[in-house]
């Protein structure tokens, strides 16, 4: 039972099947919102794989992934724990470029918020705990096991330094995947943030 539930994970998360071909915008374009960006941004995306179309389903929302921007300088980075993003490191917490976050052939369209609740102090001791997590292995799991997916990754991050923060979890059930997980569209919908960008589709 235990390894189909591996099987069927692998295929739920990081499967590369394409649903369908869309362009995002150009670097270029990705230019003029790029200098609004600050560290402690969330960036979400909402993939063209299969898997993020069940995320999407599963949760509600616009979004199935999201990261932390931790530093603007010499380029956009942001942290995140993803399955299939780099195929050198597979399955773990990894740093992208916002190019790399956001290529068409991963994203579908993207956005940026920034949640204004925390100081840029506490942006600064988050983005210390979420560098300590890099490498550390991705594990979809519900929240009563131990877990490191996308949302928790920040979740927990953010939780350690500002404890009043609190979002919706939800409970999914779907063959062999139940339990209560945390949804991008719970950050999405949060009151705390303020949306710098979103990427509309043409």
């Amino acid at each position: 039972m235990k390894f189909c539930h591996y099987v069927f994970i692998v295929i739920l998360f990081c499967s590369n099947l394409v649903t369908k071909t869309v362009s995002a915008d150009s670097l270029d374009a990705k230019s003029n919102f790029i200098p609004l960006i600050k560290v402690g941004d969330w960036i979400f995306r909402k993939g063209v794989q299969i898997d993020s179309l069940v995320i999407n389903q599963l949760g509600g929302g616009d979004f199935s992934h999201i990261g932390f921007i931790i530093a603007t300088e010499p380029e956009v980075r942001v942290i995140h724990a993803t399955t299939g993003d780099n195929e050198n490191l597979p399955n773990q917490v990894i740093i992208s470029t916002i190019e790399e976050f956001t290529t068409p052939s991963l994203a579908q369209k993207y956005a940026i918020a920034r949640p204004h609740f925390l100081s840029d102090q506490q942006q600064q001791l988050i983005v210390a705990e979420l560098l300590t997590k890099q490498g550390a292995p991705f594990v979809l799991a519900s929240r009563d096991e131990d877990h490191l997916y996308c949302t928790t990754l920040l979740y927990d991050a953010i939780v350690k330094i500002y404890p009043q923060f609190n979002l919706e979890w939800k409970y999914a059930n779907f063959p062999l995947f139940n339990g209560i997980y945390l949804f991008p569209s719970a950050f999405a919908d949060y009151e705390g943030i303020t949306w710098i960008y979103h990427y509309s589709e043409n």
